[in-house]
């Protein structure tokens, strides 16, 4: 398994020689929250280790750009001042700290991803298991065929929590630790409530109907959100993207015609690559405020 954009692999990552474990250790305690982050990205590695391969990766891409702009300065010169040496060294240590930072937020973006996962499919594995349970079946063989369903995600959770009940840790402290462990606020408040029915000796059957009922309320609010939120980032795509570019080019237009000020075929490239960008990131954005879930 691989990180987007980090040099090593998971698995190269689990064998870091034992010697270069202290510098993970130190930046742990900078990042001190980090290990959940680990835990809900699924990542089977310490914190120390990934911390120590994110420092060598971020490292090795800080000293490709020094070498780099160190490079460009010789070939352009034949020779590389003082002054160059402090340029190419706060460009390696720059890059340095943008792709340290960034093995670092990655695997927060990945727990995102597993938590959509998750609650894309969560809804259906709950209407099967609220069906089961209904049914005669105990809560630990629903679960065990929640496992063996195809429901992405949730299947894989539920298949590690049965996994580990069978090895022999109890059912609440197993419901516990996927309810601290997972990214998924639907799977979380689930969880919590399975574990309080399973405590207070409640019907399990009513506490996954009113999951049920609650989740399909939360996910058709989402959605209705969404609509009336639509309109409005409509309204400023067309201004962002559309109306303030024209109308900005001709505005420069009639100025250049009244004040004398040239407009070169550079600036108005800017502002057509500035439009096109904008839409990307407009696009990028609404995309991302997308419910995640299927209805």
């Amino acid at each position: 398994m691989r990180v987007k954009f980090m040099l090593f692999s998971i698995e190269r990552a689990n064998k870091v020689n034992r010697h270069f474990v202290w510098i993970g250790e130190k930046l742990k305690t900078i990042f001190s929250n980090f290990k959940y982050t680990l835990m809900q990205s699924d990542l089977k590695i310490s914190t120390e280790k990934y911390l120590t391969a994110a420092f060598f990766s971020a490292l090795v891409y800080g000293l490709l750009f020094f070498v780099f702009i160190y490079g460009l300065q010789f070939a352009r010169d034949g020779t590389v001042t003082a002054e160059g040496n402090i340029i190419s060294f706060v460009v390696g240590l720059m890059f340095f700290v943008i792709f340290f930072i960034l093995h670092i937020i990655y695997p927060g973006i990945m727990a995102k991803q597993h938590a959509t996962g998750i609650d894309q499919n969560l809804l259906f594995a709950l209407k099967s298991m609220m069906i089961q349970v209904s049914s005669g079946v105990s809560l630990f063989d629903s679960m065990i065929n929640i496992g063996n369903e195809d429901y992405g995600i949730v299947s894989k959770e539920f298949a590690e929590l049965t996994k580990k009940i069978s090895s022999g840790e109890g059912e609440v402290k197993a419901l516990e630790k996927m309810a601290l462990s997972t990214k998924s606020d639907y799977l979380r408040k689930t969880t919590w409530q399975l574990l309080t029915s399973l405590r207070s000796g409640a019907s399990l059957e009513s506490a996954l109907k009113s999951i049920v009922e609650t989740l399909s309320n939360n996910q058709a609010r989402a959605i209705k959100n969404y609509a009336a939120e639509l309109n409005l980032w409509i309204l400023v795509y067309l201004l962002l993207a559309v109306a303030i570019p024209t109308m900005g080019v001709t505005f420069l237009v009639i100025l250049s015609a009244l004040g004398g000020v040239s407009i070169g075929p550079e600036l108005i490239i800017l502002i057509v690559l500035g439009a096109f960008a904008m839409q990307i990131i407009l696009i990028g954005f609404v995309k991302n405020r997308m419910p995640k879930v299927i209805a």
